[in-house]
């Protein structure tokens, strides 16, 4: 069933990307967990949105501020060793359904004006150490990133670029990080492949409906569907304790 189901969701949650402008990421690892278990969810979303951020970051490359990824790589490495240590020593699924729970609600949530912080060089260094930790341990970090993106020196064409190009390297360093954790990507990659399929056809399909979709509905149904998902989590939490 999740062969078919995920797959078609990995489409529709990269329409919602392209007609919202983000948070389809959020939106589809809110979903899987009514299908999969945490300890595999990360893992398979984790290729899924490499996939998914890299169609967007080459279409668009031209764009890229390549100073703000160069700075923000130099941080991400030692988050992952962070990651690790967490992952390794914590493998109660528990401690994990709560902080992905406040996550979502955090991202339904969150202030919608949000002052500009233009980063340094330094400032992005630190942001991505911090995005590879929560890239690892709750798979979706662009909504970390995207405050730092609220600024009016950029055009909307070198947010989405560099942004989208940041998450790439987020999302493939975590396929070693994972394989040192021993999880076995060849057993799903029968889903991984069709999920990841589903993601590349959701991006063309989005752009061809941008516009045409009322926004409004849109974002309610994706705060409601968030909001569900971490009902779940948080319950799933309580009963475990």
């Amino acid at each position: 069933m999740s062969l078919i189901l995920l797959p078609l969701i990995a489409l529709l949650t990269s329409v919602v990307s392209a007609v919202i402008g983000m948070g389809g990421g959020v939106l589809l690892i809110s979903i899987m967990t009514f299908f999969l278990p945490y300890q595999i969810i990360i893992p398979i979303h984790g290729v899924v949105q490499f996939i998914s951020n890299g169609s967007r970051g080459l279409f668009l490359i031209k764009h890229v501020r390549w100073r703000f990824v160069q700075f923000f790589l130099i941080g991400a490495p030692f988050g992952y060793w962070v990651a690790y240590y967490v992952l390794k020593n914590f493998t109660s699924p528990n401690f994990y359904y709560l902080m992905l729970a406040c996550f979502i609600l955090y991202t339904v949530f969150k202030p919608k004006k949000l002052p500009q912080i233009k980063l340094k060089t330094l400032g992005w260094t630190v942001l991505g150490f911090f995005a590879a930790i929560q890239g690892s341990l709750l798979g979706a970090s662009g909504p970390l990133i995207a405050p730092f993106y609220v600024r009016d020196d950029l055009k909307k064409e070198e947010i989405i670029a560099t942004k989208a190009m940041q998450q790439i390297f987020i999302h493939m360093f975590k396929i070693p990080l994972f394989i040192q954790l021993e999880f076995d990507y060849l057993e799903y990659s029968a889903l991984i492949i069709l999920m990841s399929a589903g993601a590349l056809l959701g991006s063309a399909l989005g752009v061809k409906i941008l516009g045409k979709v009322s926004e409004s509905i849109f974002k309610k149904l994706f705060k409601t569907v968030l909001v569900i998902a971490a009902a779940r989590l948080i319950y799933k939490f309580g009963v475990g304790i």
